[in-house]
């Protein structure tokens, strides 16, 4: 018969994902044997038979997925790029059911509010055993100095079909990065310090700020620039000092410095800060040396000595003693004062104008007032220094001859005579003569006081003057007119007698020197499709000769190479020879010939000019230099810059305000692609030789910035060249620009009084218009903003007035016609003087204040009082 058989499940769950059906592929797989039973008490089996079953156990969503960890923590670097992968993090979900029931989905759930938006998770659906990665979304949400941008919490979510969510958490912790470039409180600072200051005085200390951490945040400082050996900087500190001297950017304790003031009065550096991990900001540095009255006033002379006659009483010439002193306008400005310190008599003979310095006498002079006849000064010149003046003496010797013995007497007081340049060294000019009146001629010697230059000399015997053995008789070295003192001196007693005579020699011209071109070579760029005729250089040529007639002309060798520089060597394919001409009348060099950049790239013209008025040394009154012109290449499709540039005169003047902050475009060289119409963003400085050039950096987009600020009072003008290049690698479109920038002055100086302070005495009873004082003040700018006006304000201003360009301090008339001052009013004024700059006005006017300090002295002008009448 059928037997109906029905297999049913035990009370074991049936689990896909246990590991033995995982194991088997998901399948139950077994054998059910049928067999015939004969005898049930046995029991005896008959026949039998056997089949196999399969079971496969289909999946159902029964699993969540799983992370491999609860919780992740990593740290990321706070410059991390947008769409990085968070680093180091291994998470991984599982779902172990399969197909479409292992799907699931990943989403990103903010725990800290700061994570909103910051991360995004990549897969956002995934099937089973799946990786996950955690991106950096918004990158500028990281930043290790914000403290709220430093730590991210957030959840990472996985969502079956069934909607059931698993998470892991995640904490991303920020570390520092180098993306701070130090910071500096102000765009540039000023010091000052005394010229006198000894190595390790402080000056200032400069910081800067950078948010980074650890290394990256630790600054080291230095500084740089023209005079920057004689300051030290701490680099740990920024701590700013005075250097020793000959010790470069170092200290020697209480060694000398090199600073002074009369040398230079300020220094204008670069100071540079550097994290540890090299990045670099710099600012201006300007350290202002103060003046000190360290020179002592130094006379002309070594000792002053005139001789007079006996009862004459006034000097013939006039005595001056003069002495100069070199400190700055705060230590008097080099204002000297004259006294006299001491004299070897009793009597009151002589006086010195303390302004001046001339020596004048108060009575004739006498033998009898001192012992041997002679007067013996010492004049001592002081300075105005501060806080203590210094002084220098010096000497004057005035002997007094007898009336019995009278001076020489030259034939006549002035001698005049003309000779050649040329004249030979050793040949005769001309003999001056004296009589003596109270001795022999024979005994009288001839000697050159002043004004020969080194190339006249004298007999002292018989006053023939000579041209000097060594003579140098150039008008452009020493001018044509020699004015010669000549003295002639006696053999008198006791005293010897002097007189003097004026020589005037004046020295003709000869056409003897060669001429000279103003340059060594010149550069020029041509456009290969100038016309014929086309001006393209003009060549100038000096002769120091006053007839010369200069001829211009193009000689041999003239030279050319092609475009790959290979030297030309015959003209048979291109006459490139001919391809210029001169006039030689005034050196304009011009196209001759039709020119081709293929052909011949550059031709380098040797130029002559001579004189043809030479008179001397002809063959050698010629000079030569060298003209390279560079033929350019006609290509319409060459970047194109603003005019005034051009092809064929690739320069740009630029007029730029000075103390532009570093790093600030100056100007946009904007040049332009003809072929696209598009601005240029592929520049490229060429090397120079000028230092200068190496402050000017160029951007990709063609800004023009300087790396330092400017100052027009140091530098007027600065030049370099650039290119601009379009086009695909091995297909540029190059043109060439030669740019010059001109500093123009901006009133960044105020003005500066030649006194901290003016101190005067004045009768009480002086008429109106009489001057007082002078004020004087100077500015360093240029043109209107260096100009000064002046005026009073305040106290005095209805008794004195000043004028507003000299600065000369008058009496001013009352309503009477006579002053306003009166002692018995008012002793003393202090008045107070302003000098401004840019006397037309405006914003950037700057002003200083001096004040006048005017003591009246009394005069006898008012009557006795009774204290009372009856």
């Amino acid at each position: 018969g059928v037997l109906s058989v029905t297999l049913a499940t035990s009370k074991n769950i049936i689990d896909r994902e246990n590991k033995e059906v995982l194991k088997e592929g998901g399948l139950y797989a077994f054998q059910v044997r049928a067999r015939e039973v004969v005898d049930e008490s046995g029991p005896v089996y008959g026949e039998e038979t056997i089949t196999s079953v399969t079971i496969v156990v289909t999946d159902i969503d029964d699993e969540l997925p799983v992370f491999n960890r609860n919780s992740f923590t990593v740290p990321v670097p706070e410059d991390v790029g947008s769409d990085t992968p968070l680093p180091g993090l291994t998470l991984e979900v599982v779902d172990k059911d399969v197909s479409k029931n292992a799907e699931f989905s990943l989403s990103l759930e903010a725990v800290s509010p700061n994570s909103e938006g910051v991360f995004y998770v990549y897969p956002e659906r995934a099937l089973g055993k799946t990786p996950v990665i955690i991106r950096v979304k918004d990158p500028e949400r990281l930043d290790y100095e914000n403290e709220a941008a430093r730590n991210f919490q957030f959840n990472v979510i996985a969502e079956a079909l069934n909607g059931m969510k698993i998470k892991s958490e995640i904490t991303v912790v920020v570390t520092d990065s180098n993306d701070n470039i130090p910071q500096f409180a102000e765009k540039s600072y000023e010091f000052n310090v005394a010229e006198d200051a000894l190595a390790e005085l402080p000056i200032g200390k400069i910081e800067a700020f950078d948010p980074d951490s650890g290394s990256y945040g630790e600054i080291l400082y230095s500084i740089k620039g023209f005079g920057s050996e004689k300051f030290y900087v701490r680099p740990e500190t920024g701590d700013i000092s005075v250097a020793s001297c000959g010790s470069e950017n170092e200290i020697i304790p209480q060694g000398a410095s090199c600073l002074d003031y009369e040398d230079r009065k300020s220094f204008s550096l670069t100071y540079t800060a550097t994290d540890g991990g090299g990045q670099t900001t710099t600012t201006n540095l300007v350290i202002r040396i103060e003046d000190v009255n360290d020179n002592h006033p130094e006379f002309g002379l070594d000792e002053y000595r005139r001789v007079v006659r006996e009862g004459d009483s006034v000097f013939e010439p006039a005595l001056f003693i003069k002495a100069t002193d070199a400190d700055g306008p705060l230590q008097g400005g080099g204002k000297v004062f004259y006294t006299i310190k001491t004299i070897n008599t009793d009597a009151t003979v002589f006086q010195i104008d303390p302004m001046s310095g001339e020596i004048t006498m108060t009575k004739p002079v006498r033998v009898e007032d001192t012992e041997n006849g002679r007067y013996d000064l010492v004049i001592r010149a002081t300075d105005q220094g501060k806080p203590d003046p210094l002084h220098g003496d010096v000497k004057v010797f005035i002997d007094v001859g007898s009336i019995r013995n009278q001076k020489p007497k030259f034939s006549q007081p002035r001698y005049d005579i003309a000779i050649r340049e040329n004249a030979e060294a050793e040949s005769d000019v001309i003999q001056v003569k004296a009589d003596d009146p109270d001795g022999k001629n024979s005994d009288l010697r001839y000697h050159i006081h002043s004004g020969s230059k080194d190339n006249f000399v004298i007999n002292p015997a018989t006053g023939m003057i000579t041209v000097a053995p060594d003579a140098v008789l150039s008008i452009e070295q020493n001018g044509e007119l020699y004015e010669i003192s000549v003295q002639v001196t006696d053999n008198g007693e006791p005293y010897q007698q002097t007189s003097g005579a004026q020589v005037t020699i004046t020295v003709q011209d000869v056409n003897n020197k060669a001429p000279k071109f103003l340059q060594d070579s010149y550069t020029e760029y041509v456009l290969e499709n100038e016309e014929k005729g086309h001006h393209v250089l003009t060549v100038t040529a000096t002769d120091p000769d006053r007839n010369a007639d200069l001829e211009y002309d193009i000689i041999e060798p003239i030279e050319a190479r092609d475009k790959s520089g290979t030297k030309l060597e015959n003209i048979a394919a291109y006459d490139f020879k001919a391809a210029f001409s001169i006039d030689p009348r005034n050196g304009k060099i011009s196209i001759s010939e039709k020119l081709s950049y293929s052909s011949a790239a550059v031709i380098i013209l040797t130029l002559q000019v001579k004189d043809k008025n030479a008179e001397e040394n002809i063959e050698d009154q010629v000079a030569t230099t060298e003209a390279t012109l560079y033929i350019k290449a006609f290509n319409a499709d060459n970047p194109v810059f603003p005019p005034p540039w051009t092809p064929s005169d690739p320069t740009i003047s630029v007029n730029i305000s000075e103390n532009i902050p570093p790093g600030e475009a100056l100007f946009n060289l904007g040049a332009k692609d003809p072929l696209t119409g598009e601005q240029i963003s592929n520049y490229q400085k060429l090397n120079t030789d000028s230092p200068l050039g190496d402050l000017i950096q160029i951007s990709q987009y063609g800004e023009v910035i300087s790396q330092q600020v400017l100052d027009y009072e140091q530098i007027r003008e600065i030049s370099f060249s650039v290119s601009a290049i379009a086009g695909s690698p091995g297909q540029e479109r190059i043109s060439e620009a030669h740019i010059t920038l001109l500093l123009t002055d901006v009133n960044d100086n105020a003005p500066v009084f030649s006194q901290a302070g003016y101190s005067v005495e004045l009768n009480e009873d002086v008429l109106p218009l009489t001057p007082v004082v002078t004020v004087q003040a100077t500015d360093a700018d240029t043109g209107d903003k260096g100009k000064i006006s002046y005026s009073l304000q305040g106290e005095g201003i209805n008794e004195f007035m000043i004028d507003e360009t000299s600065g000369v301090i008058q009496v001013k008339p009352g309503s009477l016609g006579r002053s306003n001052l009166d002692r018995e009013w008012v002793e003393s004024y202090n008045l107070r003087v302003i000098a401004r700059d840019m006397p037309g006005g405006g914003s950037d006017q700057k002003s200083s204040t001096v004040i006048v300090k005017v003591n009246l002295l009394d005069k006898n002008d008012s009557p006795p009082q009774f204290s009372q009448s009856r």
